[in-house]
């Protein structure tokens, strides 16, 4: 498994409280497209498809709490 980047495990921590990629955009000050890129490159790192598999993949590993 390839490690998550900071700003990936951000990402990650604001879907975990139900945000949206254009919410967690103007939180992080970065573009809803970046986000979602964010989003895919962090999908692919723990072998997940769908946004709640890559939340509870993050759970999992101890990346997020």
């Amino acid at each position: 498994m390839s490690h998550v980047t900071p700003r990936e495990t951000e990402v990650i921590c604001w879907m975990a409280a139900g945000k949206t990629a254009a919410e967690i955009g103007t939180i992080l000050g970065i573009s809803p497209i970046t986000v979602n890129t964010h989003i895919a490159n962090a999908k692919m790192k723990l072998g997940v498809f769908k946004e709640t598999a890559l939340v509870a993949a993050a759970l999992r590993n101890g990346i997020i709490r």
